[in-house]
């Protein structure tokens, strides 16, 4: 069995988004009952060993519905919390430029916290290539030698291709040539990018945003299809995560009155692959999905998916 912890913030978060604090709510809620640690550090190193640790976000819509800034900087905070010196943290993307679009402040200078793109000085992409299945792919140095270990911030939407972007498609962003991959839904693209050694080894831990879901029209930024869900999806098993993320994304679509991805031509292949694959977990039965809501002041209570 994997476990998915779903995190809602009791209050709606429309307009306005979540700030810093109540990202930090969640995320500490959160971490705690992924690992049934209650000190923030143990919990921390029960998913992640010591070491460089990168946070590799989805900034292709620049501040319409990227990472929020507010999340990454909450969850630099649990990492603070957890004794991750600032400079052992880097947050990362396929270029700067879509770093700062999403309204991050870039560091490449290697002290505090990094922010930094593939494309910054000196950095690049590995000079050999990596090969898992039918994916033959050069990875970001960052993710090859800047880091020992990485978390996985996606954001929750509609994929016009695959049908889901969260988790695994996020990691398109490691790798120079993402656009020969999007054949028949991303299938097995998806899953076989996931599997890519450096981005299997190193993955710890996936943290998807969902407060604001793009449930149709994706992946880029249509506000005609944007809900909120109020939540982030956390867990320390890629597949499981992206499994528990297609549930969200399909009752979303249905409360908004869309057809399942299936019968539009985009259903979810590649998690069947990544199954196959050994990713981790795909089918709902063999994943403990633990939901709570938590409150101003960071109490949380049982609740409910949908």
């Amino acid at each position: 069995m994997s476990k998915v912890v779903v995190v809602k913030y009791y209050r709606d978060a429309r307009g306005s988004g979540l700030t810093r604090d109540e990202y930090r709510r969640l995320m500490s809620v959160g971490l705690h009952r992924l690992t049934g640690e209650s000190d923030m550090q143990k919990a921390v190193r029960k998913l992640i060993p010591p070491g460089v640790i990168g946070m590799k976000t989805n900034c292709l819509t620049g501040k319409l519905n990227s990472t929020p800034v507010a999340l990454i900087d909450a969850l630099g905070d649990c990492l603070d919390e957890a004794g991750v010196d600032d400079n052992d943290m880097v947050v990362w993307e396929r270029t700067s430029r879509e770093l700062a679009g999403a309204g991050y402040t870039l560091n490449a200078s290697g002290s505090s916290r990094r922010c930094l793109g593939t494309d910054a000085n000196r950095i690049g992409y590995s000079q050999g290539f990596y090969s898992s299945g039918e994916v033959n792919s050069l990875v970001s140095r960052i993710l090859t030698d800047l880091v020992d270990h990485n978390i996985n911030v996606p954001v929750l939407k509609d994929h016009s291709i695959a049908g889901l972007s969260a988790g695994m498609k996020n990691m398109y962003g490691a790798i120079n040539n993402p656009n020969k991959y999007h054949g028949d839904n991303c299938n097995p693209f998806c899953a076989h990018v996931s599997a890519l050694e450096p981005v299997r080894a190193k993955n710890r831990l996936t943290v998807i945003d969902a407060v604001r879901v793009q449930y149709n029209g994706g992946p880029g930024f249509m506000s005609q299809f944007l809900t909120y869900y109020n939540g982030v999806i956390i867990s320390d098993d890629p597949a499981a995560a992206d499994r528990v993320g297609l549930q969200v994304l399909e009752n979303l679509r249905k409360a908004n009155g869309q057809p399942p991805l299936e019968k539009v031509g985009r259903p979810v292949k590649y998690l069947v692959a990544a199954g196959q694959l050994g990713l981790g977990e795909v089918e709902l039965s063999r994943i403990e999905v633990d939901v709570v809501v938590v409150d101003e002041d960071g109490r949380p209570t049982a609740g409910e998916l949908f």
